[in-house]
């Protein structure tokens, strides 16, 4: 039998917890390291082939997720995927090669050695295929043992890591050279994982499946999503290039690391989106519409909320974070910081409510959204860093206003489709953050001569206010009295008060 939702999604958690914990050593130590201009290459290295790449996928990985998940019988789902897998690499080094060959190359990569391209390319490749095989192991409902097997190798290479920067030569190539020895062990792993648990087969070494018939049903189901994703891969790589050739490698750098340590706070909250994704596949495919809101209007406040929790904190203690994980080379990143902390709160929204389009099929309207709010994008990236260069910092206002806009004319339609009050969805938005904007500065307040004991005790109080207050005001996490009174309930009885 499959574990629970509560019980996949505890585990997921969990690990997230825990991959937090790591990111945020490697982001003590890797930007530091390497010096902003190294680590504003990987950034734009990794941002351009991740954009790259998922041009290249086309909504395929989406539609191959929803209806795995749906049917988890339908092996040949994985072997025609496998296929496309391979032609997606074979397609993107050959271009690379022909546009190296040419000298092209640089005009889309600039000031990159092509080594470091090379490189690059391979990292994003092989980090979506990981993405794909986390889909597979969600569909099947494998979620903890994946997560398991996942942590203890993030371990063993984040202590390897560090043993490369401490006792060998650290520099750019060898931290790719790192991040791809990592992706492909991992991804070995989890093979043997599928053959023993009978997902991977002899059957499916096979190429006698439907492949017109299977490849319809993906174009049927993806193909809404194309022009919106060519049109949103098209302006996120125009972002960055303009960022790169205005503000140079070291702006970059700065939105690297901003992004890095907010996307820290997404962590807490990603854990749930692969796992409501399949319970609303599954609930589309039983017609189970009640279920479907019940899981809607239950876990995207909760979870908007425990992302607001983490990234208005990190806003409030911004210039604490840049003085724990870095030095002075990364000072001026700290308005980035503050700004790009508010980026994972709506993000979760995005991830969620995103994923009521693609269990419904609707990828239609999802695309129209997406185009739409794109050419704003493209409107503020011109003003904000062309007209205004305000570099990384323009960067980030762009990104976070296109974020609450496009986010909000998605729940519009969601909350449509499901026939339920959009107000107090925008209600929540709003009082959530305000309530925990005036407890992160009140929390703030807490100086102390060393940083790390400031953090650690502002982190503390502000968590205790927050509970205090949720306990008033349950609302704030989407839960209710009742469940309150539940759980201090079950509390006061494991501690025999």
């Amino acid at each position: 039998m499959e574990d629970s939702l509560k019980k996949r999604y505890s585990v997921k958690l969990i690990a997230s917890i825990l991959n937090g914990i790591l990111g945020v050593i490697i982001v003590a130590f890797v930007p530091k390291a390497l010096g902003p201009v190294s680590f504003g290459q990987f950034s734009y290295l990794q941002q351009f082939f991740t954009q790259i790449i998922a041009f290249l996928d086309a909504g395929t990985s989406t539609a191959f997720f929803t209806k795995l998940s749906a049917h988890n019988n339908r092996k040949e789902l994985l072997t025609f995927y496998f296929f496309f897998v391979v032609g997606l690499f074979s397609f993107l080094f050959i271009s690379l090669y022909i546009l190296d060959i040419f000298n092209y190359v640089h005009i889309w990569i600039p000031s990159i050695s092509m080594e470091h391209i090379y490189l690059g390319m391979f990292f994003g490749f092989f980090i979506w295929l990981l993405q794909i095989y986390i889909q597979v192991s969600d569909a099947y409902a494998l979620t903890a043992s994946v997560e398991i097997i996942k942590i203890v190798h993030k371990i063993i290479m984040v202590m390897f890591l560090l043993y490369i920067i401490h006792f060998l030569s650290f520099n750019l190539s060898v931290y790719f050279y790192y991040q791809i020895f990592s992706s492909v062990t991992i991804v070995g792993i989890l093979s043997l994982l599928f053959i023993k648990k009978g997902i991977y087969t002899k059957s499916l070494c096979t190429i006698d499946i439907a492949y017109k018939r299977i490849s319809k049903e993906f174009y049927t189901y993806a193909s809404p999503l194309f022009v919106f994703n060519a049109v949103a891969i098209a302006i996120t790589l125009f972002d960055i290039w303009l960022l790169q050739r205005i503000g140079g490698s070291v702006q970059t750098g700065y939105y690297g690391l901003a992004y890095s340590i907010a996307a820290m706070c997404f962590l807490f909250t990603s854990a749930l989106t692969p796992i409501i994704t399949r319970e609303f596949s599954k609930s589309f495919a039983e017609n189970d519409m009640e279920h479907i809101r019940y899981l809607f209007k239950r876990y995207i406040p909760m979870l908007y909320a425990v992302s607001a929790y983490f990234a208005v904190f990190i806003a409030f203690q911004s210039e604490n974070l840049l003085a724990l994980f870095t030095d002075e080379k990364f000072k001026d990143a700290y308005f980035v910081l503050v700004i790009m902390s508010f980026y994972p709160i709506h993000q979760t929204y995005g991830q969620l409510s995103g994923s009521l389009f693609f269990s419904s099929g609707n990828t239609k309207l999802y695309r129209n959204i997406g185009l739409f709010t794109s050419l704003f994008g493209l409107v503020f990236s011109y003003l904000f860093i062309y007209v205004l260069e305000l570099g990384a910092v323009g960067f980030a206002w762009k990104m976070i206003l296109i974020q609450i806009i496009s986010v909000n004319i998605q729940l519009y339609f969601n909350a449509e489709t499901l026939q339920i009050r959009l107000a107090p969805f925008l209600y929540h938005q709003i009082y959530t953050v305000i309530t925990f904007s005036v407890l992160a500065y009140v929390s703030s307040q807490v100086h102390l001569n060393n940083t790390l004991l400031e953090f650690l005790l502002s982190g503390m109080v502000y968590t205790l206010l927050i509970v205090l207050v949720s306990i008033r005001f349950p609302a704030l996490f989407a839960s209710n009295k009742e469940e309150v009174s539940t759980f201090v309930g079950m509390i006061r009885s494991k501690l025999n008060i």
